[in-house]
């Protein structure tokens, strides 16, 4: 039982939002776009399966990754720390990674068979793949050179919830490209917060992340602008790309927003373990907009169609 809890909390469970929303978003706005044909079930559930293995996958390849370079050490608050707490060997925490992979790949695989026009979707894989593997692993490591936030933004954002449209239409369009980019931003800010809490910790290992690179002030500063760009762009949105009004309801998690952008402005105000935790707060905001979004557009699509 102590090793299925090692395994499960190798994943990191409560980031799981950022790849269960990108999924459900892209089957929402397929319904709007083609509420004349039915609901792929089975292909969504396997999606959003996909997804979250995937998603998994990453996250314990990047603690294998970190854990050797000495990004996840004792006294420091990333990742999951299987490997700090010596709850799995670094090598079976690297073949777990292998296998969630293969898992995700083969949900991949079988959705792309299904397809009549599959190149797409094969394009998203690859670059999807790409993005989480090599996050840590060489020859790319983006997230030590400061490229981790174009990598969650992109694969975890417009790529995801694009890839779920396609499963369902098997066509191309702007909306779910358009759509994502609100939680996109906020996934951005989830990494974000996390890199501007680790500063000191990934400096001592001479890793680049863009709050190491730009400063802990202007990286304050760009938390701001990732969350308050997700509510800006639904107003935004709703005026260009015919996104339905009643998304305004985002709004309702504004306040919880604004409690963590104060947060981050009194960062050095409070002891760091109890900032620790902004990166888990900064998901649960994601979870709460993303909610909120794909309720506005199930409302829409009942209510006014």
């Amino acid at each position: 039982m102590a090793q299925i809890k090692a395994y499960w909390r190798s994943v990191r469970p409560w980031s799981f939002t950022v790849s269960v929303i990108p999924p459900i978003l892209g089957m929402v706005i397929a319904l709007l776009d083609y509420p004349e044909v039915p609901v792929k079930w089975l292909h969504f559930m396997l999606t959003l399966i996909g997804c979250v293995l995937f998603h998994g996958g990453t996250n314990a390849f990047s603690d294998y990754f970190d854990f050797k370079k000495r990004v996840d050490r004792e006294g420091t608050y990333g990742g999951s720390r299987v490997l700090v707490d010596k709850l799995m060997a670094p090598r079976e925490l690297w073949w777990w990674s292998v296998v969630l992979f293969v898992l995700a790949g083969a949900i991949g695989i079988w959705l792309v068979l299904q397809s009549p026009d599959p190149s797409l979707m094969i394009a998203l894989i690859i670059v999807g793949f790409v993005l989480g593997a090599f996050y840590t692993m060489a020859p790319l490591r983006l997230k030590y050179l400061a490229l981790g936030d174009v990598g969650v933004f992109l694969a975890f954002g417009s790529l995801m919830v694009l890839g779920s449209y396609l499963v369902q239409t098997a066509r191309f369009s702007w909306s779910p490209v358009l759509y994502a980019l609100p939680v996109a931003l906020l996934v951005d800010a989830i990494l974000h917060s996390n890199n501007l809490r680790d500063i000191p910790f990934d400096a001592a290992v001479n890793i680049k992340t863009v709050p190491i690179l730009i400063g802990e002030k202007r990286a304050q500063q760009m938390y701001y602008t990732l969350v308050v760009g997700a509510y800006v762009l639904i107003p935004v949105l709703i005026l260009t790309a015919k996104l339905p009004w009643i998304s305004l309801i985002t709004f309702l998690s504004l306040p919880v927003a604004l409690k963590l952008m104060r947060m981050v402005r009194d960062k050095n105000k409070m002891p760091l373990e109890k900032f620790a935790i902004i990166d888990g707060a900064t998901a649960q905001l994601h979870m709460m907009f993303g909610v909120l979004l794909i309720v506005a557009l199930l409302l829409h699509y009942f209510l006014f169609r």
